[in-house]
């Protein structure tokens, strides 16, 4: 986190402000986390130098700027709606400059290092996100984000990326190609096709589910998931979201996948919709994991596994998560045709 953005004075005026003398003269401590591509986070603890019952406090403190800025006005939305329960909460946002905010954020204290070797935990956040889908969404009036556009450039990009792939650097991306050279044309009308899938439809979506992003919190006594990161949250297909969760898991957790299907059938149910993976559903479930592939996963991995600077145990893990999102690529091109 770049100095200007997030020096001792700034902390401790908002701190003051927030507080008052009690941390006036607080000793503060910055230390950087692991964050977005497009943004940089740290965790800012202030412990009182002295004086009887004075307490430490801890929040995260986030810098956006450019497009993800926008989520200075989606937590602020989100914070006057009943999904202030499955984000962070918005302690604070100073602006910095031109498209330069500097949030700061509730902490989230994790109740569980790694969660998701629990079956159960992993389908709570589908039930979450059936519940933010089907009850918060239409409260939520997002900021505008032509997100169609952005996204077919990046797709684009992404296939223009692969093609400079030398053959045979990566097997899979090699058998895969002619499927996304298809998939990339037929983008838009995969898009149209699954923001108009009913009943789903479309919705106000969190935009990037994935382990990193998704914490278990322990709050009077009950274990809850909470979605952070609120950058990308916009109007989208439900679909992407589920698909982001079960795909990112899968990865990571071979028993999410081994119950993919239960658990997709498990949000279906939790949005008091049929259970039953029909074909139009699992047709639709594919383009959104698509759509997710292409927005810039598949991409970020293609240029690790292809960087010759690459330490060698990171080109191998892309180059897995990459095959990983090809297969998605190939399923989807199935679909399509």
């Amino acid at each position: 986190m770049t100095r200007d953005a997030l020096d001792r004075a700034t902390v401790q005026a908002f701190l003051f402000a927030q507080h008052g003398a009690e941390l006036g003269d607080a000793t503060i401590e910055i230390r950087p986390l692991q964050g977005g591509l497009c943004s940089d986070v740290a965790l800012v603890t202030a412990r009182p130098r002295a004086g009887a019952g004075a307490r430490h406090v801890a929040l995260v403190a986030k810098l956006v700027h450019g497009a993800p800025a926008r989520e200075v006005t989606v937590y602020r939305r989100l914070s006057r709606s009943v999904a202030r329960r499955f984000s962070p909460a918005l302690l604070g946002a100073q602006r910095l400059g031109r498209g330069r905010w500097l949030l700061f954020l509730e902490r989230i204290e994790p109740a569980h290092p790694w969660p998701w070797t629990d079956s159960a935990h992993t389908a709570q956040v589908l039930d979450r996100l059936a519940w933010f889908h089907g009850e918060t969404a239409p409260r939520v009036a997002l900021p505008a984000w032509d997100y169609e556009a952005e996204h077919l450039a990046v797709a684009q990009g992404t296939l223009e990326q692969a093609e400079r792939v030398p053959r045979g650097e990566l097997p899979a991306l090699s058998r895969t190609l002619p499927a996304l050279r298809r998939v990339v044309a037929a983008l838009p009308g995969m898009r149209r096709q699954l923001l108009a899938f009913q009943p789903l439809g479309s919705a106000v979506i969190h935009g990037d589910v994935h382990p990193g992003n998704v914490m278990i919190r322990r709050r009077d006594g009950v274990a809850e998931p909470v979605l952070l990161d609120w950058a990308r949250a916009r109007v989208g297909s439900p679909l992407e979201d589920v698909s982001a969760w079960l795909q990112a898991l899968g990865y990571w957790e071979p028993e999410a996948r081994r119950r993919h299907d239960t658990l997709l059938a498990g949000y279906l149910a939790a949005r008091g919709l049929s259970p039953v993976l029909t074909r139009p559903l699992r047709d639709a479930y594919w383009f959104a994991a698509a759509s997710n592939a292409l927005a810039g996963a598949l991409g970020y991995h293609l240029s690790i596994a292809g960087a010759g600077g690459a330490a060698p145990d990171a080109r191998a893990a892309a180059a897995r998560n990459a095959a990983d999102w090809l297969r998605v690529i190939r399923r989807a091109d199935a679909c399509w045709s």
